[in-house]
């Protein structure tokens, strides 16, 4: 059997910026920069066992120190890793762009506005050795103009001004929205005198759910993203601790995408819905025009990327899916993850021609589409207008 991923190339099509630590790491430093805990002391100082295992230590936590030992050739024990590790990024720059090539990852889409403060996008190129694509978010935006704007009409008016100004650029290829950290993800029909009430209680604290606001200000986005032909990120699923979990689930959004006016809007779920990626698979079988990618969960699902991916694919069709890391603080993450994806994407699709589902070079094609193709057409308008740029 031919099928062969590992000369092709990755685009990660959802990831953030990150810069070198302070500091070199110790083994509790580390795993904290790795762990998707809003509480920065998840791992403390404590005893680590004869093999290794750190006190909350989980398997993509395992998987991460073992595939560094291969790269590093060394032990495969956490206090080794980090020691080698340390020692290789006393370049960081060069070290980041070593890992990238390992697992030939050959371009990403960056949402720029986390972490806080926010990484000049110049210079988290500079890391990565390459050109980035970058996602708008908007939550930052609303919070700006709520501090800036005292009406409701200039907050509305600027806010959109400056979606549709920034889309204009040719770097940035859509927007996003993490409104299921706020609200939740039943966006409800536009409404702008709810939304003008909810107002000033967003302006006293821009955390709050003001949902009728919020659902407000994700159908301007929606609208932007049509006006320009870009494309609109939705975070669905699981993320850091602060998500609204209950109201995570891509199928709450299923009434605004249904909406006539947004049939021939970009949609694009981040993460997938992990764990509810049936019904993200199942949506984007529907839907013409939603995709998905597998980030977050690929690498941080660990042994479960398999699972995951053939999950996916009961209903999402080959054209739907894309690969991405959701890497936020260290390379190590866009890394794992494409070595993880290739491994397991492989395995799924020899498992296929086994069971003569298909041929190997059908086989071939999906993991080219998944890893990178798909990425090309379904951002094809910014990529030709960067190119132009």
């Amino acid at each position: 059997m031919s099928i062969n991923l590992q000369q092709v190339p990755a685009v990660d099509v959802h990831c953030h910026p990150f810069v070198a630590p302070e500091k070199p790491h110790t083994v509790e430093s580390f795993l904290n920069t790795l762990s998707l805990s809003v509480i920065p002391d998840m791992f403390t100082k404590q005893d680590i066992s004869e093999n290794g295992i750190v006190p909350g230590m989980n398997m993509y936590l395992q998987l991460t120190i073992r595939r560094l030992a291969q790269f590093f050739q060394c032990e495969p024990h956490i206090e080794a890793v980090v020691e080698a590790r340390n020692q290789h990024a006393e370049d960081y720059a060069n070290y980041t762009q070593s890992l990238y090539q390992d697992a030939n990852i050959a371009g990403m889409i960056v949402d720029y506005g986390y972490p806080v403060p926010h990484i000049p996008k110049a210079d988290f190129e500079q890391t990565a050795g390459f050109h980035t694509f970058e996602i708008y978010r908007i939550e930052p935006v609303m919070e700006h103009y709520g501090a800036q704007c005292k009406t409701f009409t200039e907050f509305k008016q600027a806010y959109y001004d400056d979606l549709l100004q920034t889309l204009q650029r040719p770097d940035v290829v859509g927007l996003k929205s993490i409104i299921a950290y706020r609200s939740g993800l039943e966006v409800l029909p536009k409404d702008e005198d709810k939304a003008a009430d909810a107002y000033a209680t967003f302006r006293d604290n821009t955390r709050a759910a003001v949902k009728p606001l919020r659902d407000y200000c994700m159908h301007l986005a929606m609208e932007a993203c049509t006006e320009t032909n870009k494309v609109m990120h939705i975070h669905t699923g699981v993320g850091d601790g602060e998500v609204v979990l209950p109201k995570a689930s891509p199928s709450l959004l299923i009434d605004m995408l249904r909406t006539p006016k947004y049939s021939q809007t970009k949609v694009h779920f981040v993460h997938g819905g992990y764990p509810w990626m049936e019904e993200a698979a199942f949506i984007t079988s529907i839907l013409p025009n939603v995709y998905m990618d597998i980030s977050l969960q690929i690498p941080f699902a660990g042994h479960g990327a398999k699972r995951i991916l053939s999950t996916v694919f009961e209903f999402a069709p080959f054209d739907k899916v894309m690969f991405g890391s959701d890497c936020f603080s260290a390379p190590e993450m866009n890394w794992l993850a494409a070595k993880l994806f290739r491994q397991d994407l492989t395995e799924v699709l020899e498992t296929w021609v086994e069971r003569d589902y298909m041929d190997e070079h059908m086989a071939q094609e999906i993991g080219e589409m998944v890893l990178y193709r798909n990425f090309e057409r379904v951002y094809q308008d910014a990529i030709v207008a960067c190119s132009d740029a």
